[in-house]
């Protein structure tokens, strides 16, 4: 927004107005997930691939681009070993 021309405190409402709905969904999901405990695997399942779409389409080609094919393969690789690591670990 800045290099827009917005001022910092454009800047600033914009954001506290964008977030205001947060608390609304989260009390909605927090019921959700009270009322219905069959829910709570598919609810981290559902963050776990907006999580890894997100990774995969936006840092994926910068890190192509910053480092290279063997960076971002020992960096995946690396993640996915602390993953099965901490999986085993914590016996989930």
């Amino acid at each position: 927004m800045e290099s827009a021309g917005f001022g910092r405190g454009q800047q600033f409402w914009a954001a506290v107005l964008t977030s205001t709905p947060q608390p609304v969904g989260a009390v909605c999901a927090y019921i959700a997930v009270e009322e219905i405990n069959g829910l709570l695997p598919f609810s981290f399942a559902f963050a776990a691939g907006a999580m890894l779409a997100l990774v995969v389409a936006e840092l994926g080609p910068e890190a192509y681009a910053a480092g290279g094919r063997l960076i971002v393969a020992a960096g995946t690789l690396a993640g996915a070993a602390a993953m099965l690591a901490l999986a085993a670990l914590l016996g989930v």
